[in-house]
């Protein structure tokens, strides 16, 4: 028999993002470590901390030590692992990082301590913002030219991002700010007002004839020509947009033959509401596509136009117009494009919400290796926030969307489970440790009672575009009154949400037995710890309690917290649960020799 021995390690060379580090041993000096991973209830996020408090009498992991080992090497946000070796066995405990090496010295200067305070991935990634995802996506198209039209009120120029192509303003009345087009930007539109913004012409030879044009765009003025568009130096191939007798009308052509299409309702004005606009010409066929807010339009149309070459274009501009995102792209892309482009600019993807972590973790630096996401997502989300929104809590919404977990593992992977995980998964629905008086010993002091407090039964989803649904648990109500919950999603239809809410309603409706948190390293037995240090957060457990007067009470709960308290010489740890997705109490063979449940 023997306690696990810890083993605690830093990667002092390597920075946060390294995904297998040079770690150094420093147990040597760890005169204790606590360890706390998992969540307070059914309803709370998943956090993982640490504190390792470390001998620093040598001043070895002081940071302003010049003669110290580790001098220069000392900073916030190295990687700390901790870990349990039991019958020579080696297990992950933790895996984060920490927050900085703080010097600290008692009895006058005699005693040195440093406390490290630690954190897992996800509050290290907690730190990051959404980027501007609008301008990723248009680059992944491969514009020629784009001006973002974010240049600041009064500008005298507008910025075009990708080929430095900037548009001048051709008088002295300079642009101010325009309405706000969507809050998938960051900022407003621009306003030419009576202004024009163009290009100097560029001598060169356009070879390319298939274009894109797109742009956010309200007219500000009719004008008999266009208030944005493209074209060549003798005018022989131009593309325009304009609004034409409550149309909004695209045109491809040259001075006389022409390739044109208008919206398919003939409702626009003059300061309208914001629309996205997408043009696509091809030249073998003379057709010019017109999408509105990602819809093909269907109004009137003519094909004669069959000569036109746009790219590398030699003059834009933007005339009496509110405009934003305004792009070139050298091919025709296709419908789904066009929409998808919308979307975007819109504040709305439809994906899986396993793409979409996927899509939220590519824009960190977070290692492939330390992800874990679930194959068989079971939401389908949409809406997107805005960029510079927090990343994470943009994880969590598509974690409620899943009503999944998100949680970091002992091995500092981060993981992201599906609806049916705790169903599914077999460390979930089957027992991997019994805590008993004839298995794993715990703690005597054992509170059981009933918890009313952890009741949701009447349950509002909201959903991508502002929508919500509610629903209500009827029997829960009237049983023991109601506790409402609001889950926001970006769950991409109506009919998911109410899936959604009907499914919390139920599940979340039923009176539970509460266990309080159960103290399970107790004994230095090499057998309980090798179950003991392989156990993870929603893994299932069994807990036998046997009362002074009649049968035991069986309670089989999923964990939610681990606990451990290390000092030299004794390990302690605790878990904490819940019952949520189990079974209820199961009491011994009744006197009618069946099972009773206590729900």
């Amino acid at each position: 028999m023997a306690w696990p021995t810890p083993k605690v390690s830093i990667a002092f060379d390597d920075g946060p993002y390294v995904a297998n580090p040079t770690w150094t041993d420093i147990t040597a000096y760890v005169y204790s470590a606590d360890v706390s991973r998992g969540r307070s209830d059914d309803y709370s996020q998943f956090i993982g901390t640490a504190q390792v408090v470390l001998n620093n009498n040598s001043r070895l992991f002081d940071p302003f030590y010049t003669s110290g080992t580790y001098y220069g090497k000392l900073l916030p946000r190295r990687q700390i692992k901790i870990e349990g070796v039991s019958n020579s066995v080696t297990y992950a405990v933790f895996r984060g990082f920490v927050d900085g090496f703080p010097a600290a010295w008692d009895q006058a200067g005699k005693f040195a301590t440093t406390t490290l305070s630690c954190f897992d991935g996800l509050s290290l990634l907690s730190q990051e913002l959404l980027p501007d995802y609008v301008y990723d996506y248009t680059k992944t198209l491969s514009p020629t030219n784009y001006w973002r039209c974010n240049d600041g009120q009064s500008s005298t120029t507008i910025t075009d991002v990708v080929e430095g192509y900037t548009l001048s303003a051709l008088n002295s009345v300079f642009y101010r700010e325009g309405v706000q087009m969507s809050s998938a930007l960051a900022t407003p539109s621009m306003n030419t007002g009576d202004s024009q913004y163009s290009s100097t012409a560029a001598v060169r030879t356009p070879t390319n004839g298939n274009v894109t044009m797109s742009g956010w765009y309200v007219p500000t003025q009719t004008l008999t020509t266009s208030n944005m568009g493209i074209s060549e130096n003798t005018g022989l191939s131009s593309l325009f947009i304009g609004l034409s007798s409550g149309n909004i009308k695209a045109t491809a052509g040259g001075p006389v033959i022409t390739s044109t299409r208008n919206s398919t309702n003939a409702n626009y004005t003059i300061n309208d509401r914001p629309v996205f606009i997408t043009v696509t010409y091809v030249q073998s066929t003379g057709v010019v596509a017109l999408y509105i807010n990602g819809i093909a339009q269907t109004g009137a149309a003519t094909t004669s136009f069959t000569t036109g070459i746009f790219t590398p274009i030699n003059f834009a501009f933007l005339t009496r117009t509110m405009a934003q995102e305004f792009s070139i792209i050298g091919s025709a892309i296709s419908a789904a494009t066009a929409l998808q482009l919308y979307n975007i600019n819109n504040n709305n993807l439809t994906e899986t919400s396993a793409a979409r972590m996927t899509r939220l973790f590519g824009y960190t630096s977070w290692d492939a290796t330390l992800q874990s996401i679930t194959a068989s997502p079971v939401a389908t989300v949409g809406a997107l926030s805005p960029p510079n929104s927090n990343l994470v809590a943009e994880m969590q919404t598509v974690n409620n969307s899943e009503n999944g977990d998100l949680f970091v593992t002992r091995a500092g992977v981060i993981k992201f489970t599906d609806r049916n995980y705790v169903y599914t998964n077999t460390s979930s629905n089957t027992s991997q440790a019994t805590f008993a008086s004839g298995s794993i010993p715990f703690e005597p002091s054992v509170q059981i009672n009933y918890d009313a407090a952890a009741i949701r039964n009447d349950i509002t989803v909201t959903f991508t575009g502002g929508g919500q649904t509610s629903t209500t648990n009827s029997a829960s109500v009237s049983a023991y009154g109601t506790n409402a919950m609001n889950t926001g999603t970006q769950l991409s239809t109506q009919a998911q949400a109410v899936t959604l809410a009907a499914y919390q309603a139920t599940v979340n409706g039923q009176l539970l037995t509460n266990i309080s948190p159960v103290s399970v390293g107790v004994t230095a037995a090499t057998a309980n710890w090798t179950t003991l240090l392989q156990l993870e957060l929603l893994d299932r457990y069994t807990l036998t309690v046997q009362p002074p007067t009649g049968n035991s009470i069986s309670q089989a709960e999923l964990i939610n917290r681990i606990e451990h308290r290390i000092v030299p010489g004794q390990w302690q740890m605790t878990v904490d649960g819940s019952a949520r997705y189990t079974a209820w109490f199961i009491l011994d063979k009744s006197s009618l020799n069946g099972t009773d449940l206590l729900q």
